[in-house]
């Protein structure tokens, strides 16, 4: 089992295990030191240790020409996590991106905001768009997950802005990644991209741009 990493950041820890070698994600495991979807598993902890928030896990089934209300039916929240404990245990234990089907996606979200852009707490937002081989979509769903419950972007966006998901959408030859903020006007300033590339390194990041939600032609209040 890798050893532990700590964040320290702002009096806030959150302890997260260490980043496995490339590829281990697509290693199958059944034992019970191992997961399902090949990350090594968190050992006892006596006291749990919180997150700075609260999560909550969301799987998405596409629809082709679903309507709004068809859309909102198919999004199901998988759980919600608010320890390091529970968080590792959630990941270990659902299917990970890369069995996703096409075009199927899964959200990590704040506890209280729906992963839709017309969610009030979201609508006046946008997010950071990238593509991944297909090949390198568990590790990166796994390494800014970790950068999220870890908190490294809170120096990457401006005074009054936040962080609060991450989603990846399966297509056919790479997936794609966003990350959500909750307000589009404070985007000019971020370094988002750039500690994306800093925790990616030896990934390959295809295609970025930003799009604030109301941009969307399907956007709807």
């Amino acid at each position: 089992m890798p050893s532990s990493l700590v964040f320290q950041q702002n009096g806030v820890g959150a302890m997260a295990l260490a980043s496995s070698p490339r590829g281990a994600d697509n290693v199958e495991s059944k034992s019970p030191s191992g997961s399902e979807n090949g990350a090594p598993a968190v050992a006892a902890v006596a006291t749990p240790i919180p997150l700075r928030n609260d999560w909550v896990f969301w799987h998405d089934k596409f629809v082709a020409n679903a309507t709004p209300a068809e859309y909102t039916e198919n999004l199901k929240e998988i759980a919600d996590v608010n320890t390091v404990q529970s968080f590792w245990s959630v990941y270990n234990n659902i299917t990970g991106p890369e069995r996703l089907t096409l075009r199927c996606s899964l959200h990590f979200i704040h506890k209280g905001v729906k992963p839709l852009w017309e969610d009030p707490k979201n609508e006046h937002g946008g997010a950071w768009n990238f593509r991944t081989a297909k090949g390198d979509t568990a590790f990166v769903w796994r390494e800014l997950l970790m950068a999220l419950i870890g908190e490294q972007f809170e120096d990457t966006i401006s005074k009054g802005d936040q962080i609060f998901g991450l989603s990846v959408s399966a297509r056919w030859n790479s997936d794609i990644f966003q990350i959500w903020n909750m307000d589009s006007s404070l985007k000019e300033n971020s370094t988002v991209m750039e500690k994306v590339a800093e925790i990616l390194k030896d990934v390959q990041i295809q295609s970025p741009f930003y799009k604030a939600h109301k941009d969307h032609d399907h956007f709807k209040m």
